[in-house]
């Protein structure tokens, strides 16, 4: 019986259990940083927060802060137990948290009231928050298109991935692509579906690792895309 289990290939959301049960968490915390540093960056120039110092400072005493507690993100999966939080707003909130230490910390230096929660130039925190959701989207999607890239590179598909990026970013038809390439319309659309296809896996490795429900998958990667346009 074990031996047909073998069958079924770990999921990206499996390996991150197991990377956090089995004492591997510093795998995935280089992983999340070199994902996140920017969008959290953005998201702290977008908040009355912004005077406590220069963003990589702040982005990088944020992540030494958490990432050197040991049980920090088995936190996060006992949390997404509860209410499936993603890693990626796991992280949001955890900023949030070590902003306002800071604010108090540096009160307490200057001995002066803590920073006000609110950007006192109009950008409200929820805004600071469709920025970050922006740029995380926009982390993902080129995260994903380079795993894209490299998986048609191996496969000898490196022109399926071109008429796939003319098409959908800049928006040349395939008619045009087909006369470029000595191909018909049906042999580009084809092609660029078969990119379609990797891409798709990649955005649901990337999402799945993060604690994406399995089921709703499309409308995460629905949501995902749909940030890119706010």
């Amino acid at each position: 019986m074990s031996g047909g289990r073998d069958h079924f290939p770990r999921t990206p959301r499996t390996i991150v259990f197991e990377s956090l049960a089995e004492g591997r968490a510093h795998e995935l915390a280089g992983d999340l940083m070199s994902l996140y540093v920017e969008p959290l960056r953005i998201y702290f120039c977008a908040t009355s927060f912004r005077g406590l110092g220069a963003p990589e400072d702040i982005v990088a005493g944020f992540f030494a802060s958490r990432f050197s507690q040991p049980g920090w993100l088995a936190d996060w999966r006992a949390r997404h137990e509860v209410d499936q939080i993603p890693l990626r707003r796991w992280l949001l909130n955890s900023l949030n948290f070590y902003l306002h230490e800071e604010a108090r910390r540096v009160a307490r230096d200057r001995r002066a009231a803590p920073l006000p929660a609110v950007d006192p130039v109009g950008e409200s925190v929820p805004g600071a928050e469709r920025a970050f959701e922006r740029e995380s989207a926009r982390a993902i999607v080129t995260r994903a298109l380079d795993r894209t890239r490299s998986a048609c590179d191996a496969a000898g598909q490196a022109r399926h991935l071109e008429i796939f990026m003319r098409h959908f970013l800049d928006q040349i038809p395939y008619e045009r692509l087909a006369d470029e390439h000595g191909l018909n319309t049906t042999q580009c659309a084809g092609m660029s579906r078969t990119v379609a296809v990797k891409l798709r896996r990649e955005l649901a490795a990337i999402l799945l690792a993060e604690g994406a429900d399995p089921q709703r998958l499309d409308d995460e990667i629905g949501r995902l895309l749909g940030a890119l346009a706010t």
